[in-house]
């Protein structure tokens, strides 16, 4: 009996060892896997924060990504790990749609490599223009409003937009009261109480501060804007346009003081063409003769120091269309303008790298590393 006890005593001492045993190793894999998962998540933010910062350093130059391929990486160290960022930028041949920014960041993690890969899209427009909502918008007030009786008309229908638009638009009824009915218009004048000057009067600052626009002046026979390379041109003092151009894209900016005159030369037939944004701004003075074009929309108004009111007299066998492709050509140029680069994130993958480049991989840096993917 005695015996049989020790027995059944020395078999509960040796499962127990074995028990104990087990949870010492279950306890230090369950370390491992804990220090494991630590240093692949603080690996990954790393490579996450480099992202952040790059997008920084993109919207500052718009170059960057072209210096910073796969044979220029940009190394740096984050949460002291090192990392290495190169991109890919495809330019899509059609402009009108997004081009793509693959970003590769790469962190040390161990003896390989976290890399998270994140692809943009580049909008080649800027959110800085207004929406046109009209062929002529008149957000402040006016003291008269003409068109000579020789003008082809205002628009608001355009065959390739998706919607059609008023002719004019208005903030107030009594606004709308005052354009005379002897307007060619193909539709009614609308009213909208939101419609304001304001963020059309921030556009302008911000054009007129990148140090990128076009100050026209005198007799200009200069180009006014391709349909590849918008412009922005800023016209403060009598300018004549003296027939050398037959089209202008972009966005022009009459501030008050300043007229625009367009002269009908024989080698252009007089037949002018303007695809974009024109804005008044506390002025309003356009004498077409000939048969000049505009299409996209003009705006015209007050800017809250400018308590005059403004006379708006256009002249001329001129025609004003609303154009949704001629909205574009304006963002265009002020996305170049003010360098404004807009990204969207679409999608972000992070996965384990395993470097093929032998068994010392904690002796290499980030870059050989980075090479042994490839």
């Amino acid at each position: 009996m005695g015996r049989a006890m020790l027995i059944i005593c020395a078999g509960v001492l040796i499962s127990l060892g074995f028990v104990v045993i087990s949870t010492s190793n279950t306890g230090k894999m369950l370390t491992q896997k804990n220090v494991n998962y630590a240093e692949y998540t603080m690996a990954k933010n790393a490579a996450h924060t480099a992202i952040q910062i790059a997008m920084q350093e993109i919207n500052q130059d718009n170059d960057w990504p072209n210096t910073h391929d796969i044979n220029n990486p940009w190394v740096t160290t984050i949460q002291d790990r090192e990392v290495a960022l190169y991109m890919e930028y495809y330019q899509d041949a059609n402009y009108w749609d997004p081009d793509s920014l693959w970003i590769y960041s790469n962190a040390s993690y161990r003896n390989d490599i976290v890399q998270v890969r994140s692809l943009y899209l580049k909008q080649p427009f800027s959110s800085l223009v207004p929406e046109f909502k009209a062929a002529i918008q008149l957000p402040t007030g006016f003291a008269s409003f003409n068109i000579d009786g020789n003008a082809h008309g205002v628009n608001g229908k355009a065959s390739h937009c998706d919607n059609d638009m008023p002719p004019i638009i208005t903030n107030t009824q009594e606004a709308a009261d005052r354009i005379p009915n002897s307007i060619n218009m193909d539709g009614s004048i609308e009213v909208d109480p939101t419609l304001n000057y304001q963020p059309t009067d921030e556009l302008v600052e911000r054009l007129y501060n990148s140090g990128n626009a076009n100050m026209v002046n005198g007799d200009w026979s200069g180009p006014l804007g391709t349909e590849d390379n918008p412009g922005v041109f800023f016209i403060e003092n009598d300018v004549k346009l003296t027939g050398q151009q037959s089209k202008g894209y972009g966005i022009m900016v009459i501030r008050s003081g300043g007229a625009l005159e367009y002269e009908g030369a024989l080698e252009v037939a007089g037949n002018f063409e303007w695809n974009g944004l024109i804005i008044f701004e506390n002025a309003f003075d356009f004498d077409g003769r000939g048969t000049p074009t505009l299409n996209g929309s003009i705006v015209v108004g007050n800017t809250d120091n400018q308590e005059d009111t403004i006379n708006i007299d256009i002249g001329g066998n001129i025609e004003i269309n609303y154009d949704c492709e001629a909205e574009q050509y304006a963002k265009m140029a002020a996305a170049d303008a003010v360098k404004q680069n807009k990204y969207s994130r679409i999608v972000s993958t992070e996965n384990i790298r395993y470097p093929s480049s032998g068994n010392n991989n904690a002796n290499k840096s980030i870059i050989d590393k980075i090479k042994g993917l490839l």
